[in-house]
Parts: C-alpha cells; structure tokens; sequence
C-alpha cells in the first residue's frame, strides 16, 4: 500500500505539515476544550487491556479554496462498535500484520469508504487520544486528497460518508453544548460539540478534531 506525494501542493497544506513536522502539538490542551466534565482529568491507559486503533482526517477541495473534511456516520446496528451511530473519522483497530499505525488508518479508510489511497498524502500524526468506554489509544493522522475522491460506503460499518465544508467550524455558533443520550441508558449533560450541517460532532472525534483546528492558519 503506498501514497502518492503531488509535486505541486496548496500553501495550506505545505503549511499543515509544517506545523505537524517541526512544532510541539496542542494535546491535551486542546482535546480539554472539547471534552466532557467527565473527561477533565485524563484517563490513563491500562497496558494490559488497552488496544491500538487509527483514524484518518482527510482534506480536499472541491473548488479552489472551498476545502472539505471527510467524516463518516458509523451504522448503527454494528454490534461490536462502541461508537455506533456515531459521527468520527474513517479507522479502526490496528491489525497483527499492519506495519505500522499510518497503515492501519489508511487501510481501514480504503475499506470503509473505498478511499483512493493513490491520491493520498499523509501530512503528519496528532495526539493520540485515549478512549475510556472502548479501550482504544487512537491515532489520528491527517491527510491530503489531491484528486476529488469519490467515496463509496461499507455498508455493514458506515451508515453514511459526510463531505463538511472547513469553513463550517470556525463559525463560533458552531459550538454548542448538547445533550447525548447513549446507547447504554445513559444521559450525558452539558456536552461540548460542534453542530454543522445538522449533525453533532462530539467525544473524541471533536477532540481530535479541535486540534486540528489549532493548528490552522489565522
């Protein structure tokens, strides 16, 4: 499995990985901002228990200068999913034979939304990001789609793929706090999201994805 790098690449993009290559991230600084009361003091990963998992954020324009985020709905019926129903980004748990955590978040990526990994630049990590209720370190990774992808869904994991416009989240109405009823019974109140496009964007999927937006140009 290998990426292709485009020889000419946008100015956003040159600077993302920049700042991804040669700064300190804002961690847990900016996952707190975005996290629930629950999550203030962050959990520690058990070493016996803990397992490994990536996702991947991926940039593209659909015109010059209109820049997209790709998300997915994950379906709600997956038996063995945690996060069921929820909003996140393309990934999963890293396999035995993925040589690396890059690999998983592509792989899982080309499998749930038939990503075209030919087009694909892998700018850089962010902080990796535990997760309490499912026991996953994850691995975000963010990537550039130099060709317009045409996604297709695997239907037994992803209920819907989900085009969001950049400029959506820096809109400040765009964080709202909300309240979450989960599928255990529990009610969580309070919430910190973002609600874009008539979806809510919350856990560690906007804690992640505030990072991501630190590191943006002003």
């Amino acid at each position: 499995m290998q990426t292709m790098i485009s020889t000419s690449r946008p100015p956003l993009i040159e600077h993302l990985q920049q700042k991804l290559l040669r700064e300190p991230l804002p961690g847990q600084s900016a996952h707190f901002k975005m996290a629930h009361a629950v999550r203030k003091v962050e959990p520690v990963p058990e070493s016996e228990t803990t397992r490994e998992a990536a996702v991947l954020m991926t940039l593209f324009e659909k015109e010059p200068g209109d820049w997209q985020l790709i998300f997915i709905r994950r379906a709600s019926s997956h038996p063995q999913d945690k996060h069921a129903g929820q909003v996140g980004f393309p990934g999963g748990k890293r396999e035995a034979s993925d040589p690396d955590l890059m690999y998983t978040a592509l792989r899982e990526s080309e499998e749930e939304i038939a990503l075209d990994l030919s087009g694909i630049d892998v700018l850089g990590p962010l902080s990796p990001l535990y997760i309490t209720v499912s026991k996953f370190l994850v691995h975000p990774y963010l990537a550039y789609s130099w060709k317009t992808p045409l996604l297709t869904r695997q239907e037994a994991e992803v209920e819907e793929i989900l085009e969001i416009p950049l400029s959506h989240f820096f809109d400040p109405a765009s964080r709202k706090e909300t309240r979450i009823n989960l599928t255990s019974g529990i009610i969580l109140n309070h919430v910190p999201s973002f609600q874009v496009g008539g979806q809510v964007i919350w856990g560690a999927t906007a804690m992640i994805l505030n990072e991501f937006l630190e590191i943006m140009p002003s």
